[in-house]
């Protein structure tokens, strides 16, 4: 009876090592913010008109700026969930690729964003991409959170806390996919905005809240 329950799924699949999959994620996520950049190609054009062409990049530099500072708010809160969790199960690990397989896929958003950015369909292939990647890392605190996988020194309404923030990033992005094609691309631009005023409205919310008690 021993020997079958060592080598049983839930032992195989679950444990209290999770260095080998932050690792895992923190390289995904490194190399998809570096391969933004590395787009970004040096103009190759005669002296004079150096100005000019750097000046045309500009539409690649802004959405590598906005696609690194999301991510890297992605990671972040990424780094912060897994610090908080006392183990890992197959469920988890599963829910990590799906976060990660979106995450790998923001270079190609962010060039449709950087040359079709004023086009409806390169607005919304980044808002889509964009609003999976929070999807699926909403996905992984509401997952924690059922499957009580946070540390016992976690204060519990900081995972509530989060699965009520998490959302915020995707459904903005998400709700300025049928802004793009009512009323254009730099409205939906112009929405995501709606994500720092939301989430500074949570902050301060839930600062209150824990003052009050």
């Amino acid at each position: 009876m021993s020997g079958n329950s060592e080598h049983s799924p839930r032992r195989v699949d679950s444990g209290p090592d999770l260095e080998r999959t932050m690792f895992f994620s923190d390289a995904v996520f490194a190399i998809a913010m570096t391969l933004v950049a590395v787009d970004i190609k040096v103009p190759e054009v005669p002296a004079g008109q150096l100005g000019q062409a750097v000046a045309e990049q500009l539409p690649e530099f802004a959405a590598y700026v906005l696609s690194f500072a999301v991510t890297a708010a992605y990671w972040l809160n990424h780094h912060r969930l897994f610090r908080l969790l006392r183990g890992f199960t197959g469920r988890l690990q599963q829910l990590n690729l799906v976060l990660l397989l979106f995450v790998a896929l923001l270079g190609y958003a962010t060039d449709m964003l950087a040359f079709y950015g004023d086009q409806v369909l390169g607005v919304v292939i980044y808002a889509a991409a964009l609003g999976l990647i929070g999807t699926a890392n909403t996905g992984l605190w509401i997952y924690c959170r059922h499957a009580r996988l946070f540390a016992a020194d976690v204060d519990p309404r900081l995972p509530a806390y989060a699965t009520v923030r998490a959302p915020v990033t995707p459904a903005v992005f998400f709700a300025s996919i049928p802004v793009a094609f009512l009323f254009g691309p730099q409205a939906a631009i112009l929405s995501w905005l709606a994500i720092i005023i939301i989430s500074s409205l949570l902050h301060i919310a839930g600062r209150q809240h824990a003052g009050a008690e």
